[in-house]
């Protein structure tokens, strides 16, 4: 095994398991291409083994499914997270990855009852009149309990699993040197950018492990709907909450499922999706998994929300673009909504900027053309950011977070009211709330902000003429520059120099040589032609190594 790689990984034993468990499914050749290949098991009884195991006949992406259930959690996440990269990631290995669920055992009560023990003080497991130790729910980093309060609060306990944060965070750091082995070996998956997938992941699960953020960002939508009449969210109990346990109030009702018929679907779902715009354009922050499991509908019929584990924030001009965006579309200016779509993407070169925003018109045209019922809103923009990666613009994790969330929402509200379209919804809904105040009080307090700074700077400016003008008269006034560029440029300019100066030396000592070597005679005349004959050899080895620092440049055609 290289050095190279012992000195990457502290935990060679996983890394090795990782690689031939992923070998076992059948991607022995691509790990063979990397360095990585020198940790498969080469012994014959085990290749035969490896063959025998491998499920050929299931498509490449099953079979990685596979592999990431077999690999344990911090896989587990790695393929859901890769399931809402639809921009990047082959729509077949996106369908596989979405079926991968957290199949794991639940943890044995004693440990739940030791965890609760670590992370509470007496006192407060004494305020805990009852706790179901059978869970209802049971995930990769944790599990939920129902539990009674003295105080005779019915609420629900998440309870994390004893050391999932030292098996993440090992398998993370596996992960990410991973990434960089196969980004550099394997030219076809540098588009799919496994460095930024793994940091976003490793960003993911850093939240996911830490409760309290959960606490906190249930308590902030807690905050947003307070006074909303028709939207519930639970309230977090805490003084039971740790970084390893969240508490919070019990939701009862129905869960609203693909097979649950609600007579006033229609009213439903506007509930629903106003919440979620309301979320994202006027709090600034939207529940990243709303799927139809995190909506209840209880018996009052306010409809409750829960699961606050993945929240995502979007910048204001993010959302800015985005309003603007979909009112464009729904009065099908479509070249006001390619340049705002592009305004979104993440892209290195400007130049493809005009080409880019020509695909994603033709997609627009194609797709306004169509009735109204079978606008797909999310699909379509997730069509488009696939368009977009492949031209090497693409967009941040949360706005394709937010596109899948409008999947979700359409898929939800059809299976509700047939009659269902959300890019009418919205644009009801940017003229309902006037979305241009949102941007006047953006306006505002932009327009406040700049006139905080022109006034310090105009404040400043005198001083700041007066050393100027001092340094002007003195002489002393300099300048830096620090561009790339101009670096460059000086560091050809000095080696352009000193290759002309040698070659002014050069002629010099072969001129000098041709005079002390022309037909003289005598002891003096004899000395000078030796020193002439030197002057020539000198000349030689010296243009001999002018030319080939030339030609290694490749700048002497």
């Amino acid at each position: 095994m290289p050095s190279s790689i012992l000195q990457k990984f502290r935990n060679v034993g996983r890394l090795t398991n990782i690689v031939n468990i992923l070998a076992r499914y059948g991607f022995k050749r691509e790990i063979q291409r990397t360095e990585l290949g020198d940790l498969l098991n080469h012994s014959p009884d085990e290749a035969q083994s490896q063959e025998n195991t491998t499920n050929y006949h299931f498509s490449r992406a099953k079979r990685l499914s596979m592999a990431f259930e077999e690999l344990g959690p911090t896989f587990v996440k790695l393929a859901q997270l890769l399931s809402s990269r639809e921009d990047l990631i082959p729509k077949h290995y996106v369908e596989e990855f979405k079926r991968l669920c957290d199949k794991v055992k639940p943890i044995p009560p004693e440990i739940v009852e030791k965890t609760l023990a670590s992370e509470l003080p007496p006192d407060l497991l004494a305020e805990i009149a009852h706790f179901n130790y059978t869970p209802i729910g049971s995930a990769s980093i944790g599990q939920v309990h129902r539990a009674k309060l003295t105080d005779g609060s019915n609420v629900v306990f998440k309870v994390q699993r004893p050391d999932v944060d030292v098996i993440i965070n090992n398998d993370l750091a596996i992960l990410m040197t991973l990434a960089t082995i196969l980004e550099t070996a394997l030219p076809e998956l540098k588009q799919l950018r496994p460095t930024v997938i793994v940091s976003e992941l490793r960003r993911s699960l850093m939240n996911e492990l830490d409760y309290s953020r959960e606490a906190a960002n249930t308590e902030r939508m807690r905050h947003f709907f307070k006074d909303h009449e028709n939207i519930i969210i639970p309230s977090i109990y805490y003084k039971y909450c740790t970084s390893k346990i969240l508490c919070m109030s019990e939701m009862y009702g129905t869960k609203l499922t693909d097979n649950i018929k609600i007579e006033n679907g229609s009213s439903l779902v506007r509930i629903g999706v106003e919440a979620f715009l309301d979320m994202t354009f006027q709090f600034g922050i939207f529940h990243g998994d709303l799927h139809p499991g995190n909506l209840i509908l209880r018996e009052d019929g306010k409809l409750a929300i829960i699961d606050f584990g993945l929240t995502v924030r979007l910048k204001r001009d993010l959302r800015n673009t985005l309003a603007f965006m979909f009112y464009a579309l729904s009065k099908h200016d479509v070249e006001t909504c390619a340049r705002l779509f592009v305004e979104l993407t993440e892209k290195d070169d400007l130049t493809i900027s005009s080409q880019l925003e020509s695909e994603i018109a033709e997609i627009l045209d194609s797709v306004i053309s169509v009735p109204v019922q079978e606008l797909r809103l999310g699909r379509t923009l997730m069509r488009i950011a696939r368009v977009a990666a492949s031209r090497n613009a693409p967009m941040e994790r949360d706005l394709i977070l937010f596109f899948r969330a409008l999947i979700a929402l359409e898929n939800f509200g059809r299976s509700l009211d047939p009659h269902f379209q959300i890019l009418e919804f919205a644009t009801e809904y940017y003229e309902k709330n006037s979305l241009l105040q949102f941007d006047k009080k953006w306006l505002e307090r932009n327009i406040g902000l700049a006139m905080h700074d022109s006034g310090a700077f105009i404040k400043d400016l005198p001083i700041t003429l007066r050393i100027l003008a001092k340094k002007l008269q003195s002489g002393t006034l300099t300048f830096q520059f620090k561009s790339e560029d101009i670096i460059f440029l000086t560091r050809e300019l000095d080696r352009a120099s000193n290759r002309l100066s040698l070659a002014i030396l050069l002629g010099s000592i072969v001129l000098g040589s041709s005079i002390a070597t022309y037909g003289k005679q005598g002891r003096l005349y004899d000395f000078l032609a030796t020193f002439g004959l030197i002057g020539f050899g000198t000349a030689v080895i010296l243009g001999l190594w002018l030319i080939i620092g030339i030609i290694r440049s490749g700048r002497f055609k």
